[in-house]
């Protein structure tokens, strides 16, 4: 892969993350927050794909100014998703709603007070990062997407726990998210659809994990709705031990998915 078109990845990439994060300080829709925070892993899949082929991993660590915009809006984020939770399974509890909506308001009023800061945080790390990112081998990128596969269908065989399939997908989203630049130089396909189809799955029964803390103590408490998770929770275990049968061989199948339909 030629360093002209890494670079151009990066600050096509660069720019849609800066365009979210100005839309949501702007006008504060969630909808800009979360392409925020997609944009940052998308970024930060691609720099830890060009840190493994150096002697000393130092691009991810550039990011860091960003990740903690990423995490102080990961904050807003998840009172949103509580909110969010609460309509979805009809819950009334207007004590925790109450505070969730202050808490996301008052979060997101401090967020976008600082929007001047935000821009200078994103051209100080952009400036550095653009100088020292290296070149990646067609070798390299190949071997890494494998070495990566085959590390995945070991923490993909059952059983499970559930802190390391939450791993496992994010292990699994930053192949899908650098297949875009890298897919050209593969020496072998990838069924990319099939690996964004497990980590739906994950991203399913996680979001099923999040609605049973949210529901099983405090002012949300509800043991019949905590119940009936567990039970969805048990049955997307079933689904995803069917699914990652023989896991190598079906992530290593062509069968692409349009990337414009991966998220």
């Amino acid at each position: 892969m030629k360093l002209k078109e890494e670079l151009l990845y990066f600050k096509d990439e660069w720019t849609n993350l800066r365009s979210h994060l100005k839309a949501f300080d702007k006008k504060g829709k969630q909808e800009d927050l979360h392409r925020f925070r997609v944009q940052v892993k998308k970024l930060r899949a691609f720099l830890i794909l060009a840190d493994s082929g150096l002697p000393v991993k130092q691009l991810e660590k550039e990011l860091k100014p960003v990740r903690k915009l990423f995490k102080a809006a990961g904050e807003i984020r998840n009172a949103y998703i509580n909110l969010e939770l609460t309509k979805q399974f009809l819950i009334a509890q207007p004590e925790m709603m109450e505070g969730q909506r202050k808490f996301m308001k008052q979060s997101a009023h401090d967020f976008r007070s600082e929007a001047g800061k935000h821009l200078q945080r994103l051209r100080r790390a952009r400036r550095k990062l653009k100088k020292v990112i290296p070149k990646i081998s067609d070798i390299h990128i190949d071997f890494y997407y494998r070495q990566q596969l085959e590390q995945l269908a070991v923490c993909l065989a059952p059983p499970y726990a559930d802190t390391a399939l939450h791993a496992c997908r994010k292990q699994l989203k930053m192949l899908i998210y650098n297949y875009k630049l890298v897919k050209p130089v593969l020496n072998q396909p990838f069924n990319i659809a099939y690996l964004d189809e497990v980590q739906d799955i994950i991203g399913e029964w996680h979001d099923k994990e999040v609605a049973i803390a949210l529901f099983a103590t405090g002012e949300a408490e509800n043991e019949q709705l905590v119940e009936a998770l567990k039970k969805e929770k048990t049955r997307l275990k079933r689904h995803l031990t069917s699914l990652v049968k023989d896991f190598y061989t079906r992530a290593t199948t062509a069968s692409d998915l349009p990337l414009e339909q991966i998220d």
